[in-house]
């Protein structure tokens, strides 16, 4: 018995239905991102505008200490971490497992533990490190020196507002864009990329659901602004694509290649 394929394995899976609201879905995505970057570029005191709602001169960020808002802040890094070790650990020993699913009479399941199923867990592992962990936690953070909403004037802070374009000059203290809290929550969006399209968009809605509702407890606390939202959510999307990407082009470089068709001769001329 043959080992059922991910959906990355299949070519045919972009050419059904679902794959074609898959690539919709995707140009919605590009056309958004090109969005957040014109309006965020043109009235980068939006940012102001948001988190002024949750600021009181007297009582500060006054959300900051909600429950559900401090459990969001204190959780999300636990279960991240968390998922991303479980993950690790069956792309690590995938093969072990299988061998002991299939001493127990579970065939099918040792099957899909080291094909489809480890081919998930790799890929999400690729995709965490890349997005959170290098683009976000290597290199915007250790850049950009943005200063996060408490530490600005406009609230009380000491430091000048910086649009998200803006770099600052310390960013080592300064670490507001983009938020690693909310890049967490929409890494969930990589549990599908090895799906077909339909599993694929479910899990992309989950993430973005998660990472939306973590990012508005931070945004509540004044520990980030709106833009540190929405680009953390685009740098994980990137580094989603780009790893899908790459996988495919990985897969098809181990499938033989399709046979050329023989064109049909014309018939000699009378």
């Amino acid at each position: 018995m043959n080992a059922p394929r991910a959906a990355s394995d299949m070519p045919d899976t972009l050419k059904t239905p679902d794959g074609a609201a898959t690539s919709i879905d995707s140009r919605l995505l590009w056309a958004g991102l090109f969005f957040a970057l014109a309006v965020f570029s043109k009235f980068p005191g939006l940012d102001l505008l948001v988190s002024a709602r949750y600021f009181d001169l007297d009582l500060g960020f006054f959300r900051a200490k909600d429950p559900i808002v401090l459990a969001l802040y204190n959780w999300t890094p636990i279960l991240g971490r968390a998922l991303f070790l479980a993950m690790l650990l069956h792309a690590l020993l995938a093969p072990w497992l299988a061998r002991a699913l299939a001493s127990a009479g579970k065939p099918e399941a040792a099957q899909r533990c080291r094909g489809p199923w480890r081919h998930l867990s790799t890929v999400f592992v690729c995709a965490a490190l890349l997005g959170p962990g290098l683009l976000i936690e290597g290199v915007l953070k250790n850049t950009v020196g943005r200063p996060r909403p408490v530490q600005t004037v406009p609230f009380g802070g000491p430091e000048p507002y910086h649009g998200p374009f803006a770099p600052g000059d310390t960013p080592g203290s300064h670490r507001s864009f983009v938020s690693s809290h909310a890049a967490t929550g929409f890494a969930l969006m990589a549990l599908g990329l090895t799906c077909r399209p339909a599993a694929r968009r479910r899990w992309l809605i989950v993430g973005l659901m998660a990472g939306s509702a973590i990012g508005a407890g931070r945004i509540m606390q004044g520990g980030h602004f709106l833009s540190d939202i929405v680009f953390a959510f685009y740098a994980v999307w990137l580094s989603c694509e780009l790893v899908v990407w790459l996988d495919r082009k990985r897969l098809q470089r181990g499938q033989p290649p399709a046979p050329r068709q023989r064109r049909p001769h014309a018939p000699p001329l009378p």
